[in-house]
């Protein structure tokens, strides 16, 4: 599906200019039918909350896109997303945007993680020059089968334009591509954990990418043995690998992960863990993407980890 809608008037930031109009030119993956299409792209773009954009199709949503295709390079300072429809009694009956990339037109992408909740929720860009910007769906709130009837909703997108670019910036000889880095998951007020949950959080990524003897020490008592013997499985795996010196002797920077309370009842909590974390290793370093959902318990010695929601084991 393609709309132009003409003259949106963006915010300029960075920049003592007023305000531009600029043509956008909305491409979509698919679009819900309905009578009168009230979920078509031009949705996306019109400054109303109660409208909204839906994919179409089978699925729940995960490889849908949004595009928008400029008529010069322009440099996107932020994206504001208004996640699922806004209007009224709406909300549920659509799912989510949970997790996707920013695809720029030289092919390199950045990861980027939302909150499940109305409002708008700001992703950071990178601000090269560029004259279209594709939203990949990669997750979804609630997750679905491939049938699934529930289709995505996005209410509204809003764009933060630092400025206008010189259309000679766009020489890819003189800019080599950048190397892409994940943008740091936000955090959401609504949701906050409590800094011990998100210490013990923090704790883990570390220790379990290093190895760490008390590693096992972060776990209720319950289920302390049971994890223990899987990180010892997984040290004797590194050893045959001739990668165990390397990773205990890694750095573990959490910085970008994002935390969520989803859920407090007495005991038990579940928190969802999102965003990357970065892996320094001699010579060398990686970002490992994350959105898992942690079951956590409360001992006499504080909060331990119980579960990872849906899976048997951490290895």
């Amino acid at each position: 599906m393609r709309l132009t809608v003409p003259a949106i008037v963006l915010l300029i930031l960075l920049s003592s200019i007023p305000a531009l109009a600029l043509d956008v030119t909305v491409k979509v993956s698919s679009m819900k039918m309905d009578v009168f299409l009230p979920y078509a792209p031009e949705h996306l773009l019109d400054g109303d909350l109660n409208t909204a954009w839906a994919g179409g199709g089978l699925g729940a949503g995960e490889g849908q896109w949004i595009e928008l295709q400029f008529d010069y390079p322009v440099r996107l300072d932020k994206l504001g997303i208004f996640n699922g429809h806004h209007g009224e009694g709406k909300f549920e009956e659509f799912r989510r945007i949970r997790s996707g990339r920013l695809v720029y037109p030289d092919g390199t992408s950045s990861r980027f993680w939302l909150h499940d909740e109305k409002g708008e929720q700001i992703i950071e860009c990178d601000g090269r020059p560029a004259k279209s910007i594709r939203i990949v769906v990669d997750g979804v709130f609630p997750e679905g089968e491939w049938a699934a009837k529930k289709k995505l909703a996005v209410a509204e997108i809003k764009l933060y334009v630092a400025l206008m670019a010189d259309p000679a910036e766009m020489n890819p000889s003189e800019h080599p591509a950048t190397v892409n880095i994940p943008t740091p998951a936000p955090q959401s007020p609504s949701a906050r954990v409590p800094d011990e949950m998100i210490e013990l959080l923090r704790s883990f990524y570390v220790r379990q990418t290093t190895m760490a003897d008390d590693f096992a020490e972060l776990f209720a008592e319950d289920v302390r043995d049971k994890n223990d013997f899987r990180q010892e499985v997984f040290k004797s795996v590194q050893m045959q690998r001739g990668t165990y010196k390397i990773l205990r002797s890694a750095e573990v920077e959490t910085d970008g992960l994002g935390f969520e309370l989803v859920d407090l009842q007495g005991i038990y909590a579940r928190v969802r863990v999102f965003g990357a974390y970065k892996v320094n290793l001699p010579g060398k370093h990686a970002y490992l993407e994350e959105d898992s959902i942690f079951v956590l318990s409360k001992e006499s010695e504080g909060w331990r980890i119980l579960e990872l929601e849906g899976e048997e084991s951490f290895y």
